[in-house]
């Protein structure tokens, strides 16, 4: 089985506020991206965060919870923080806090093909677009760890060959970061 961490410490520049608390519908951002996580079998839900108030809905939904107390450093040290804090597993499966139209159907499939390539990095993609949530096999966890600053997981995919794409919905890749993003979320929500 694999970890799934999700990462919540950002400081939400371009939104101006904590994007992540932010109302859609009845329910926080996050909240809908911790509802699809919990239809999912993993075999520990690690959320990363810096805020109080989704410590609080962490323990709602029995996550377990790490501070991030260097937020400032960037998405290298929610990286660490949460693989430093995992069990041993066979892949860690990262999500961030602000794609609240992602769906429990989709991440199955892409942990399905990660069950069956357990050497390959997997991406979600829906036509030309990458996105997130992505899983990484246990081997590039110390590739991972070495990641500095504001470095993302980008930087162990650029050099890997080995992975795999799962085509999924255009929404599924949809995530916050403007109040211009926030509005189509809106939108979004009126089409469904």
């Amino acid at each position: 089985m694999i970890t799934a961490i999700i990462m919540a410490s950002g400081l939400s520049k371009r939104m101006g506020e904590n994007k992540l608390l932010l109302k859609y519908k009845d329910k926080t951002i996050i909240e809908y991206v911790f509802d699809e996580i919990s239809k999912v079998e993993f075999k520990e839900v690690i959320v990363v965060s810096s805020y109080d108030e989704i410590k609080d809905i962490s323990k709602k939904y029995n996550y377990k919870y790490i501070e991030n107390k260097k937020n400032y450093i960037g998405q290298s040290e929610s990286i660490r923080l949460g693989i430093n804090n995992s069990k041993q597993s066979f892949g860690y499966m990262f999500f961030v806090g602000d794609q609240p139209l992602i769906d429990s159907k989709y991440i199955n499939k892409m942990i399905e093909e990660f069950n069956e390539n357990k050497d390959f990095i997997i991406i979600p993609r829906y036509k030309d677009r990458k996105g997130n949530p992505v899983i990484f096999p246990e081997y590039k966890r110390e590739e991972l760890l070495s990641l500095k600053e504001d470095e993302k997981g980008k930087k162990v995919i650029t050099n890997s060959c080995k992975i795999k794409y799962v085509d999924v919905s255009e929404y599924m890749l949809f995530d916050i970061d403007t109040k211009k993003d926030y509005i189509q979320l809106g939108g979004i929500y009126e089409k469904d």
